[in-house]
């Protein structure tokens, strides 16, 4: 045998062997196997005493039963074989049978197939010589089925001297293919396809491992929480499940006083799991807030944590902002300290530095001689007092004209005081007629003076009427002096935060009622 195919040999036989131990463990072995080989190839003139191994063409055919061994990818087969050796040059040809017995070894590669390799032994007879043989094979076996495959494969075969008489193959003058009679050994090769029938072993099922999807150490069957790891903190209740954190503040349910509420930035030292209370939502917390039940709102106490700053003169300036924190800021703000009024000896809401008569109430007014003196109006306090009445034709809201003198200095007051900015004008009558009679009436003239005021520049959104009829007596009794008292026309000033709306009049019947 040449020495390249016996190193090729070697390292295909080395090949398998290594495959072993990494697929022997996956093997699903069939208790026998029938396979069929068939190829060609050549004789192999390693030996130069044969004419045989003289340019000859080999053609074989091979069946082969294999048993395996132990449950192991080892077994121990029977095979014959019937191959014809033809030398090409002369076209003589010899048959080959051949009876052996061998061990195969078939690590399973996977779902792929088999790598296989075997060696035999047994009796040849080229021609009709009995001589001792043996044949190795190595090849890949693909899988069709579990009980089909089939493959490539190679093999190798050497035929020693049967030392008997050795018949000649046509007469020797003739040129005939004989074995020779000194060293009739024959070495050859073949290669072609091989074809595998496997029997289908009846293994009992194995049951499935048990699987642990979460890595958690608990098999599924027994994890309630199959495909979430339990973790560090395991639910003592639900095996294989974490211990919940409903509210996601780090502290497990079985400990969270407030299950449903994270602990947050500021956990309660008092209630594992409770955030600290802040009752008012001012963002200063309980333990902190000197007012617990009252927002602080945008503007804070500086001196009383949690708490709004105050306003005890109701001016509209805070406490800790106002230089006159007891007095109101009235209608004319004192521009160089705040929160106070400036400075009115007369308290007619006209300051002394623009009164020019500061020690005699009187009204404001856009000529700077008169801006402050008494005249037919007095801004007093919460009100515009007026020095005359207002004058109605009976029973009706009509204004005579004898009162617009007195309506004019209204609106001169209004027009030079902006800081007035809402104004009531609120109608009231005698207790003579009928009281609905008389508060329809009240409400109508109300609006008949807001009417003329507007019409003489004073911005209605500053305006409202408002009727009481005899609702509002300046003084009891039923004599002519005391009714023509409770007849009267008031003009109040409204806070912003007392800020009335438009009154619609109402008309109802108008009995007999005296004038104004």
């Amino acid at each position: 045998m040449r020495r390249p195919a016996l190193v090729s040999c070697a390292a295909l036989a080395s090949l398998a062997l290594t495959a072993l131990p990494s697929t022997a463990a996956a093997q699903n072995l069939q208790p026998w196997t029938f396979r069929v080989e068939a190829g060609a190839g050549t004789t192999l003139r390693d030996f130069d005493h044969s004419e045989v191994n003289t340019d000859t063409t080999t053609l074989v055919g091979t069946a082969r039963l294999a048993v395996n061994l132990f449950s192991s990818p080892l077994a121990f087969q029977l095979g014959g074989s019937f191959g014809r050796f033809f030398r090409g040059s002369a076209g003589d040809s010899v048959g080959l049978i051949s009876l052996s017995a061998g061990l195969r070894l078939e690590p399973k590669l996977g779902s792929v197939g088999r790598l296989w390799i075997d060696a035999n032994g047994g009796a040849a007879l080229p021609g009709s010589v009995t001589s001792p043989g043996f044949d190795a094979g190595l090849g890949f076996e693909f899988q069709v089925t579990p009980g089909i495959s089939f493959g490539p494969y190679g093999r190798f075969g050497y035929i020693w001297d049967g030392r008997a008489a050795v018949p000649a193959i046509g007469a020797a003058d003739q040129g005939s293919l004989s074995l020779s009679q000194a060293s009739p050994d024959i070495s050859y090769w073949h290669a072609g396809l091989t074809l595998a029938l496997r029997g289908v072993a009846d293994a009992p099922p194995r049951p499935p491992p048990p699987t642990d999807r979460d890595h958690d150490g608990v098999n599924d069957p027994d994890d309630l929480c199959a495909d979430q790891p339990m973790g560090d903190h395991p639910d003592a209740a639900r095996r294989g499940c974490p211990a919940a954190d409903t509210d996601g503040d780090g502290v497990f349910d079985p400990d969270d006083q407030c299950v449903n509420e994270a602990a947050g930035e500021h956990p309660d030292s008092a209630r594992i799991g409770c955030p600290t209370p802040d009752t008012d939502h001012d963002g200063v917390l309980d333990p902190q807030d000197l007012c617990v039940n009252e927002a602080a709102g945008e503007h804070a106490n500086p001196e009383r944590l949690g708490c709004p700053d105050g306003d005890g003169d109701h001016d509209g300036v805070l406490d800790h902002g106002d230089q006159c924190p007891a007095e109101p800021i009235g209608l004319q703000p004192d521009p160089a300290r705040a929160g106070c009024p400036a400075p009115d000896r007369d308290h007619d809401s006209v300051p002394d530095l623009t009164d020019h008569c500061p020690d005699r109430p009187g009204a404001p007014s856009a000529d700077p001689l008169r801006n402050g003196c008494p005249g037919l109006v007095l801004v007093d306090g919460g009100q515009i007092r007026i020095n005359r009445p207002v004058f109605f034709a009976p029973n009706r809201d009509a204004v005579l004209a004898t009162s617009f003198p007195v309506l004019t200095a209204v609106a001169d007051a209004l027009s030079a005081t902006p800081s007035i900015r809402h104004i009531s004008v609120e109608g009231h009558t005698d207790d003579v007629g009928e009281e609905a009679a008389n508060l329809g009436l009240s409400q109508r003239r109300a609006a008949s003076v807001v009417t003329w005021l507007t019409g003489h520049g004073i911005a209605a959104g500053r305006l409202a009427s408002l009727g009481f009829g005899e609702t509002r007596p300046v003084s009891p009794g039923a004599t002519a002096a005391i009714r023509a008292q409770n007849r009267r026309v008031e003009f109040r000033i409204v806070s912003d935060a007392q800020e009335p709306a438009i009154t619609p009049v109402s008309t109802p019947a108008t009995p007999s009622s005296p004038t104004p």
